[in-house]
């Protein structure tokens, strides 16, 4: 972390300038300066800084804290300006990553649904930034890892590091902004918020350390995951806590034979609700009833009461959704809040799936899953660790709709993820089998 610190400080400067004159002076000021300070990035042709920059500021827009409001307003242009920079650039950055054709049948449904909209604008911003960050994360950990190497990953360790340490200082210090409704949250938006980017965190972490066995020191691994089991166990994300331990468990299997682990993540995955509904029972004899809340388990937390609502708005629209964004329109409008907050639940749909088939319709959710099993079968043929990611990100987005949003820490990683595991930049020396052949 030293070592980090003193490599990265005037990067690390220039952050604490952008959250200071956020604080200080409000969005508009903070805004103007960020958006200086990237142009100033580009000039002197700091791409990692550029990304990095993005990454933590995605970090701060999921705060609820309103000294960080800047960062929400911030991220649109920021990623507008990540895109331009690709296209004004083609020369340096080369052809396109191969990882977005396997998601353009999708895009472009998600494009033509913007005519069906409730509200056209923001499905069309949504849609647009979708777009874009399937396009400029790749594109960019691809330029980075080709201008720094293996330094660019452990910069980007070491930085979702300091954003968790943060959290456990404010934790330290008695301050409010690291709760929401007496559950640690950290710097992001609320708990679970945070149990998915740690989920995410440690997905990447490990996939970075598989690629690289010798980027990380022994007591830096131990520094890594030890932050995170932390600040896992603080948020009391149950979702999170079941999703890394589901991980290491098909990592085992894999390890021992890939028919094996495949064989049980199928079955596993055809009975994994039978397991979460007798969760409760588990955890109350192991004593940790109060810890799990187990009960808010018998309605899922309001989650029932948010699937079965948007399950039946999904019949209006079955083959075809409304586009991005239909589902915000239909479950923050006042009428449906109240209705919702009276059987017991508050926010999304807390659903990846119902989300996309909301917004896209089945078509749109076949798409979708095309694309991301595409990716991931592709991925296995260079790495056995493909499978188990992508059933714990599968796992992971069953309980929220993390996978549908683009301007957020968490799917940023999952793209950060994928390009890992797909490029031809990372695999090329890669000779490991992944398959087992008889």
């Amino acid at each position: 972390m030293k070592e980090y610190i003193h490599s990265n400080y005037q990067f690390l400067i220039l952050c604490l300038l952008w959250i200071t004159v956020g604080i200080t002076a409000g969005s508009i000021p903070a805004i103007v300066f960020i958006l200086l300070s990237v142009l100033g990035l580009k000039y002197k042709v700091l791409y990692e800084e550029l990304f990095l920059g993005f990454a933590l500021i995605l970090v701060l827009s999921d705060s609820r804290y309103h000294g960080l409001a800047f960062a929400a307003n911030v991220k649109t242009i920021y990623i507008a300006l990540l895109s331009l920079f690709i296209f004004f650039d083609r020369k340096n950055f080369g052809a396109v990553n191969k990882l977005i054709y396997l998601f353009v049948p999708f895009l472009i449904l998600a494009l033509f649904l913007i005519v069906k909209s409730e509200d056209w604008q923001t499905c069309f911003q949504k849609t647009l930034s979708y777009i874009l960050l399937f396009f400029i994360v790749p594109s960019y950990v691809v330029k980075v890892y080709q201008l720094r190497g293996t330094r660019f990953f452990r910069d980007i360790v070491f930085l979702f590091s300091l954003i968790l340490l943060a959290g456990i200082i404010f934790k330290l210090i008695g301050s409010n902004i690291a709760y929401l409704a007496d559950r640690y949250r950290g710097i992001l938006g609320n708990p679970n918020g945070l149990g998915l980017f740690c989920t995410l965190y440690f997905l990447l972490l490990f996939v970075i350390q598989e690629y690289y066995p010798v980027l990380f020191s022994k007591w830096e691994k131990i520094y890594l995951y030890g932050l995170i089991i932390f600040s896992v166990i603080l948020s009391g994300s149950r979702n999170t806590i079941m999703s890394i331990i589901a991980f290491l468990i098909f990592m085992r299997l894999y390890k021992y034979s890939p028919f094996v682990g495949f064989f049980v993540l199928i079955i596993l995955s055809l009975v994994y609700q039978v397991l979460f509904e007798n969760f409760g029972l588990i955890a109350a004899s192991l004593g940790l009833g109060e810890y799990f809340r187990v009960d808010t388990l018998k309605n899922g937390s309001g989650r029932d009461v948010a699937w079965n609502f948007a399950w039946t708005h999904i019949q209006d629209n079955f083959y075809l959704g409304k586009g991005f964004a239909y589902d915000e329109f239909l479950m923050h409008n006042v009428q449906t809040q109240q209705k919702l907050n009276d059987l017991g639940h508050q926010g999304n749909v807390h659903n990846s799936y119902l989300t996309l088939w909301l917004n896209t319709g089945i078509i749109g959710l076949f798409l979708f899953a095309r694309g991301f099993l595409l990716s991931f079968i592709k991925a296995s043929k260079n790495t056995r660790i493909a499978f188990p990611v992508m059933f714990t990100v599968l796992f992971s987005a069953n309980f929220e709709s993390w996978m549908t949003a683009s301007l957020n820490p968490i799917t940023i990683q999952l793209l950060m993820i994928l390009t890992i595991l797909t490029s031809p930049e990372f695999n090329e020396q890669k000779n490991e089998s992944t398959l087992p052949v008889y």
